[in-house]
């Protein structure tokens, strides 16, 4: 097995190199009308008398022409991934070792308005992304269950795509498939419950990048600092999640079949917010009451089953600007939650989030950031189903770039408790900008096996990684 790569080498080398010069990109897309002047020239006073014809030239057909309302933007984009550390398979398994990824990607995304004869202006954006997976094809298929290949070797999927409505007066309505972000951090979840995730393949991303839409009617207020939100998601949709056999499957098929709820109005999820932005500062109120996404087990008719439960949640953000420091705080109660070893009974969980961001590195910053989940009423019963009465999260995070913005660097690792036995990942990537819109990335992902759902069973992930991406 080959060795592992610490994180904290991988952390101190990053900051250790950190230059001295920063600078910051800005886009802006500007399309006005066409200016024409033409310098004053002397004449010579043998021609004086002559008047010269001030009509100006017509203009051509280009220039008269309004700069069209839609854009068309995307990108293509090749990844490949080698798992380093799997174990030779089982007889009848999988063998999980080596090239997991060969993947082709195109992502389009669509924005505009529509004609000016409508009363009220509208925007429309709509986003789609298309992969296939030449991995099973290169390997063999017959090496792959069914299911594996079924949630991985077509992964076509509709983004974000909804008609926004300015109706005047600071109120806006959108309606469509919409990702919907909550809270302050960047690695750990609060009060960011709207959206549910793509969790097939635990910390090779982003939580921003693996956020799956959902279709609501979104209605939002706008009076000076503060911003009020409704929302109303007939769309029920849960957090995905690696299938049975793969290698991010540590109950190697044994996991519960999933109930989900029906799409219909009278299951409609119900959340709202009140959002202030002012000097130095923001806090922002939540409120929700929904399913919940990670479920719970139950014994139905002899078999255990995953059934979601419907909860309520009260939350309340802030953070606060003091120079280079960037401090946050979340907080969340969510009441109605159900477990298996006392069914029936309505549980409540309290969750606060303790963040510290610092830019003052050159070209780069680091945060840390903390929750603790305390669940109210927690017996003995419980203890079989990993839940504590109190568990904690973790998450170091590294960025930096150099090169004049050429090059990016990213180290995070992210860990539940106890610290050293709880499980979790690292990861550390490199991008660089080989053109404006051509870039390659390259990096390691790391998983710390632990005792704890969902790292239990997955230290032998770790896995390095490549992209080659262009976009237009």
């Amino acid at each position: 097995m080959i060795a592992r790569f610490p994180l904290p080498v991988l952390l101190s080398l990053a900051i250790t190199a950190s230059l001295p010069t920063h600078a910051q990109d800005s886009l802006d897309d500007i399309l006005g009308g066409f200016d024409t002047t033409t310098p004053t020239e002397n004449v010579d006073d043998a021609l004086q008398g002559f008047d010269a014809d001030s009509t100006p030239p017509p203009q051509s057909a280009n220039e008269i022409q309004p700069p069209s309302p839609w854009s068309l933007s995307g990108s293509v984009s090749f990844s490949a991934a080698y798992d380093y550390t799997q174990n030779a398979p089982a007889v009848g398994e999988s063998d999980k070792r080596g090239l997991s990824r060969t993947r082709p990607k195109a992502t389009v995304k669509l924005k505009g308005n529509l004609p000016d004869q409508f009363s009220i202006p509208l925007r429309i954006l709509a986003e789609a992304s298309a992969a296939h997976e030449f991995a099973y094809t290169v390997r063999g298929r017959g090496d792959y269950n069914d299911t594996v290949k079924n949630a991985y070797e077509h992964d076509i999927n509709l983004g974000e795509a909804y008609v926004n409505a300015r109706l005047g007066n600071g109120f806006e309505l959108t309606a469509g498939r919409q990702i919907v972000v909550w809270g302050t951090s960047e690695n750990l979840r609060v009060v960011d419950i709207v959206n549910p995730l793509d969790r097939r393949e635990l910390g090779m991303v982003d939580i921003e990048d693996v956020r799956l839409p959902l279709a609501m009617v979104r209605g939002d207020y706008v009076t000076g600092p503060w911003v009020a939100t409704a929302m109303v998601i007939p769309h029920i949709r849960f957090n995905k999640t690696a299938p049975a056999y793969s290698a991010y499957d540590p109950s190697n098929g044994a996991q519960p079949q999933n109930d989900l709820p029906a799409d219909e109005l009278n299951n409609a999820e119900l959340a709202a917010s009140l959002r202030g932005n002012f000097s130095g500062w923001d806090l922002s109120l939540h409120a929700a009451n929904l399913y919940d996404d990670a479920g719970h087990k139950e014994a139905v008719g002899g078999a255990t089953r995953i059934r979601h439960a419907r909860v309520n949640m009260l939350g309340v953000t802030s953070d606060v600007a003091l120079g280079n420091w960037l401090l946050k705080g979340e907080l969340a109660h969510t009441s109605g939650l159900q477990t298996l070893g006392e069914p029936g009974k309505d549980f409540r969980r309290s969750d606060i989030l303790l963040g510290v961001e610092f830019s003052g590195l050159s070209e780069g910053s680091i945060s840390f950031e903390m929750v603790n989940r305390h669940l109210h009423g927690w017996t003995d019963e419980l203890r079989g189903e990993g839940l504590r009465k109190d568990s904690q999260e973790y998450a170091l995070r590294y960025s930096a770039d150099f090169l004049h913005e050429r090059l990016h660097v990213t180290a995070l690792t992210s860990r539940l408790s106890p610290l050293t036995r709880g499980g979790g990942f690292s990861r550390a990537s490199v991008e660089y900008d080989l053109q404006d819109a051509l870039s390659v990335t390259g990096g390691v992902t790391i998983y710390h096996n632990g005792t704890r759902t969902p790292f239990k069973g997955l230290g032998d992930n770790d896995r390095l990684f490549v992209e080659i991406k262009k976009s237009f």
